[in-house]
């Protein structure tokens, strides 16, 4: 159990590998004008090599928290850190910020060719972002406290905004011939779904602290290495791949909710059991869970 206190720490870390990886791939994996992707790149290998070994090295360091499934929320992730405070606050911030700034430019942007239904998609993603800014705020006050029914919910939205985010980001590359360059990112976005599931299900349904520090370790350090990746490509001078506005501020959005996930995986690491009264495993149906 005390290794796998270092997965928060290991899953920033090897973002910094991450980051260069993805900088390289992009920097020779795709073709000048066009963007599109250069057959027999290695550096796409390498990338893919990486995001597996640290699956593997994720997936052996929460393995241990498998025992603590029988553990309540309170024991699991409840503390009053100020730095999980900080950290939540930070992300609801950006993810507030984010979602105005979406609001700004669905107003304002107008796509070619772009299905009917796209456009009130991109309304409610960017509502339900805001919502989840300031749901990731109520955590930081709600985990340092016995849960309600009522503070219960608040895991909810996020899940609903990851499979918005992931609907939303497909719906943009699927048919760009371009995928290659999001690919990386599209992944992320599925852990990032995973992730904000296994958080809903320790209140919702059996509870799996190891799946939830498995896809949450793995979603930060994919999302952080492909938009740090593709920053670091930038200031590099490469200009091949070029995302779009809402493609990079979607980027920072993942990266904002990675950092929500960064701090649910930190206190669930750290072991920090506090005493629950009258708690039970199983979906809030009254006044306290």
């Amino acid at each position: 159990m005390k290794f796998s206190k270092g997965l928060p720490l290991l899953a920033v870390g090897l973002c910094v590998p991450g980051v260069a990886l993805r900088a390289l791939h992009l920097r020779g994996g795709f073709e000048a004008g066009s963007g599109l992707p250069l057959p027999g790149n290695g550096w796409l290998w390498c990338c893919i090599a990486l995001f597996a070994v640290c699956a593997v090295l994720y997936a052996g360091l929460a393995r241990p928290l498998a025992a603590r499934r029988a553990q309540p929320f309170e024991q699991l992730l409840g503390t009053d850190s100020p730095l999980f405070r900080v950290a939540a606050v930070i992300a609801g911030l950006l993810l507030l910020v984010g979602g105005v700034f979406y609001l700004y430019l669905t107003a304002t942007t107008v796509e070619q060719d772009a299905v009917g239904w796209a456009r009130p998609v991109e309304w409610v993603y960017a509502l339900v972002t805001l919502l989840v800014g300031a749901c990731a705020i109520g955590l930081a006050k709600a985990q340092g406290h016995e849960m309600t029914a009522t503070s219960a919910k608040l895991t909810l939205p996020p899940l609903l905004w990851s499979c918005l985010h992931l609907l939303v980001t497909y719906r943009m590359t699927c048919t760009d011939p371009k995928l290659p360059s999001f690919a990386f990112g599209l992944v992320g976005d599925v852990l990032v779904v995973l992730a904000f599931y296994q958080l809903a299900r320790l209140l919702y349904d059996k509870p799996q602290p190891a799946l939830l520090a498995f896809f949450a370790a793995l979603a930060a350090t994919v999302c952080l290495s492909d938009l740090g990746g593709y920053g670091l490509a930038w200031l590099m001078g490469v200009r091949t791949v070029v995302w779009p506005a809402k493609m990079v501020l979607r980027g920072m959005l993942s990266a904002a909710a990675c950092l929500l996930l960064l701090a649910e995986l930190s206190v669930l690491t750290a072991g920090r059991v506090q005493q629950a009264q009258g708690v039970s495993g199983g979906a809030p149906d009254d006044a306290t869970i």
